[in-house]
């Protein structure tokens, strides 16, 4: 796939519908759901670049009520996605502090985990 196209996609009248403010597609795509918009989507680009065809891509045109709440939680979700990378080293690095010094079943139960964790935590890190 050689690039993207970018639908702006709203939830009108209990469906959802699309439309390609580049202009690359004319025209709105309507559907119940947000899959079959995308499969319906997909297969126009087949069809009208059958050697380079573009992916599709969503930005939702969302109500003020729901948009700050979605907000909130993409925030949040890549907040926790940040400390989970954190928490991962961490425990690579404390599994190979902590077992130079104790067995790996102290180690595990010092950390918090199972003994097979702290074990691949050494040696696969």
């Amino acid at each position: 796939m050689s690039k993207t196209i970018t639908y702006v996609v709203t939830y009108e009248n209990r469906r959802w519908v699309s439309r390609c403010p580049a202009g690359e597609v004319e025209g709105v795509g309507v559907a119940s759901s947000l899959s079959q918009l995308e499969r319906d989507l997909a297969e126009i680009h087949a069809w009208a670049w059958p050697e380079e065809t573009p992916a599709v891509e969503f930005v939702f045109d969302l109500p003020e009520e729901v948009a700050g709440v979605v907000a909130e939680y993409r925030r949040e979700k890549e907040l926790a996605e940040a400390h989970a990378k954190r928490a991962a080293e961490l425990a690579v690095k404390a599994a190979r502090v902590l077992t130079s010094h104790w067995s790996e079943p102290d180690t595990a139960r010092v950390m918090g985990l199972s003994k097979q964790r702290v074990h691949q935590l050494k040696v696969n890190a």
